[in-house]
């Protein structure tokens, strides 16, 4: 998990470090609970696919989507689709449907594929997802 990380930014102690402060609740966004999880996506060879989301109180959110990240390599593939509903499905099942994400309003991918389940901008540098779970429902219907 850390090497994908640290395909982008960082380096892989770094992310090593990060990663499993965040896992094991000695590194917390802000205002977030104790719940939370990761998902990886693996190709045999590796992870080529990670989210991790928690629960949060943050701009009075339910859930934040902390990272997703795919491996260049494998980008297009949908890889990113598959952690986004394993990611959802985590926060309906905690009860948490209204969802939060940072993303720079530069990262245009990271935007769209947000915005193509369901979240909206909540601030130049955040979405939001007013109901998660109607992204689960678009999943169900092909939409």
């Amino acid at each position: 998990m850390a090497a994908l990380r640290a395909q982008t930014r960082g380096t892989e102690p770094y992310w090593t470090a990060r990663i499993g402060g965040y896992l094991n609740g000695e590194h917390s966004p802000q205002q977030a609970l104790a719940e939370r999880v990761a998902f990886v996506a693996h190709d045999g060879d590796g992870v080529v696919g990670l989210v991790a989301g928690h629960r949060t109180k943050r701009f009075g959110c339910d859930g934040e989507l902390e990272w997703i990240d795919v491996a260049k390599e494998c980008r297009g593939q949908g890889i990113a689709d598959g952690l986004m509903t394993a990611m959802i499905q985590w926060f309906v099942e905690q009860g948490a449907l209204r969802v939060c994400v940072n993303v720079a309003p530069e990262n245009i991918q990271a935007c769209r594929l947000y915005a193509r389940y369901g979240a909206v901008l909540l601030n130049p540098q955040w979405m939001i997802w007013k109901d998660v779970s109607r992204s689960l429902n678009k999943l169900a219907d092909g939409t």
